[in-house]
């Protein structure tokens, strides 16, 4: 790795396929494209913090909605596409994706979409 080019051990995670992570202030990190990212790194914009986007395990918890009982949350699911439409309970209306911390296990992020 050549210490002269700036940011050259993220320049070469995203050659190697990694996802960089770009924040002004650390508030809340933002992939990075990777055809914009090697421009970005190379000319070290300042006021600008980089990382690469840290490890993760992403599960999926589906919501449903229950006649009497009202909404509640199905077991969780690894893969999205094993999410089944109708759970016993009642239609599936939103799933949770919730995303891990591969080390820590600290929560990393959740969204809701639709079904």
């Amino acid at each position: 790795m050549n210490p002269n080019i700036p940011n050259a051990e993220l320049i070469q995670a995203v050659l190697n396929g990694q996802v960089v992570q770009v924040t002004p202030n650390e508030d809340g990190w933002t992939d990075m494209d990777p055809s914009v990212a090697i421009t970005t790194l190379v000319r070290a914009a300042p006021g600008l913090k980089f990382r690469i986007k840290p490890q993760t395990l992403v599960h999926w918890l589906p919501v449903y909605r229950h006649q009497r009982d009202g909404a509640g949350i199905g077991n969780v699911y690894v893969d999205r596409s094993r999410v089944p439409r109708e759970l016993p309970a009642g239609p599936v209306v939103k799933l949770l994706r919730l995303e891990l911390d591969a080390e820590s296990l600290e929560p990393v992020s959740v969204t809701s979409e639709r079904i």
